[in-house]
């Protein structure tokens, strides 16, 4: 069934499936995912740095609306970009991304913090991001999963070698000129990938020649698709929660006094590194939204028990690594499962609208549940976990209804549960 959607939607159209040129696509976008979601998914540690320092005057939920607004720039761009890709306006937008991903913050107040590395940065993150995601669609069709499996654990070592490297740094070198080291890694990968990324088909439609009066950022007949829009929905819904163990784990350790404080969120990427690569090989044989569904469940289930596993030892290390892994796949499957809704001409801007839907969970997650949290002992773990982990299972619910959507195409009315898709 999954290469039956693929077929119709990408009818005529050839992919090397590898090669050299495919292959150093996918290593640059993996440079270009190391230094954008990589560099979000290491926030935990600024959170911990910046309540404990230069904004302990702030309360929880207010420093976690700067990690929030990251999240929100990688999935809001989606919508320009995605489209800017479909038309051949790739290499001047990344471009463009790259230079706003060199803002990283120096500052010392709130607003400074805030403009700088929650507007500024997060907008670059996302044209970076979004940009490198979608290039591989261009090389790969049947093995789009495995690709992409790839390129997403770029964000998982990032999350495992920044935080360690921002936690060490800072006390030598001081907040500022740490984030200027950061600021130059960025630059190496981001030239990297400038030199190895690059397209190969023909947009729909050309910006050139007056072909940009023509361009539409959104595309709503997309939605038409029950299936799609069903996805969008649940996809939304899952990120209002599934990153809040990523940004609360320092808090969590420091709070109980949990041993090797500050190296738990690279513990929690590590697993998420395995988690991005190898359900991506599987999704490539028994289906992307099969593999997607159960990994999702468990991570809901998982979610709900953080506050028990955060006491000890014991409990957190099983955590990490099951919680890791499970959540790893969400960012490397999802662009290829939404991609087979539909053709490669049309990728990009199908997977910005969804990202671009997927930002207000991004936006609104992580603030709402360090509210929930409080800030004054005891921290109500349990009301932030019971948010979360009704978020992420319903929109796993979501997905999984549009999972059968998918495979009732063309077969009536009645629902279909088996088949690869």
């Amino acid at each position: 069934m999954q290469e039956k959607i693929a077929e119709r939607a990408d009818h005529g159209i050839w992919f090397p499936e590898g090669g050299t040129k495919a292959w150093l696509a996918v290593a640059g976008s993996w440079a270009c995912s190391f230094i954008t979601f990589g560099l979000a998914n290491s926030y935990g540690v600024m959170q911990a740095q910046y309540a404990q320092d230069v904004l302990r005057d702030k309360s929880t939920s207010q420093i976690a609306w700067i990690g929030a607004f990251q999240y929100f720039g990688i999935f809001s761009t989606g919508i320009i970009t995605g489209r800017a890709f479909d038309v051949g306006l790739y290499l001047p937008l990344f471009t463009f991304g790259a230079l706003l991903l060199m803002m990283l913050s120096i500052s010392t107040q709130y607003w400074q913090i805030f403009l700088s590395q929650g507007l500024g940065l997060g907008m670059g993150m996302g044209i970076v991001f979004n940009l490198s995601v979608a290039v591989p669609s261009h090389h790969f069709q049947r093995r789009r999963a495995s690709a992409l499996g790839v390129t997403a654990s770029g964000s998982s070592a990032g999350g495992i070698c920044l935080p360690i490297m921002i936690r060490r740094l800072t006390p030598v070198l001081g907040f500022a000129w740490t984030q200027r080291v950061v600021g130059f890694l960025a630059l190496g990968l981001l030239v990297f990938a400038w030199l190895t990324m690059s397209t190969r088909l023909e947009p729909v439609v050309s910006y050139k020649n007056g072909g940009w009066r023509k361009l539409r950022f959104i595309e709503l007949e997309h939605f038409k698709v029950p299936a799609y829009s069903l996805f969008c929905i649940g996809a939304t819904l899952i990120l209002f929660g599934l990153y809040f163990p990523f940004a609360y784990m320092d808090v969590a350790t420091e709070t109980y006094g949990i041993p090797a404080t500050g190296y738990w969120l690279s513990v929690l990427n590590g697993a998420s590194v395995f988690g991005r690569i190898l359900p991506g090989f599987a999704a490539d044989r028994w289906g992307r939204m099969n593999t997607l569904v159960p990994h999702l469940a468990i991570a809901s289930v998982l979610l709900f028990v953080f506050p028990v596993c955060i006491r000890s030892l014991g409990g957190i290390i099983p955590f990490a690594i099951i919680y890791g892994f499970t959540t790893g796949l969400y960012v490397s499957i999802i662009p290829s499962a939404v991609g087979q809704l539909g053709s490669t001409n049309s990728f990009g801007t199908r997977m910005g609208q969804l990202f671009c839907l997927m930002s207000i969970g991004g936006l609104f997650g992580t603030p709402i549940t360090g509210q929930l949290l409080g800030t004054v002992a005891p921290l109500q773990w349990w009301h932030a976990t019971a948010f979360a982990g009704a978020t992420c299972t319903v929109g796993t619910a979501c997905i999984a209804l549009s999972r059968s959507l998918a495979l009732s195409q063309g077969s009536g009315p009645r629902l279909r549960f088996r088949g690869k898709i």
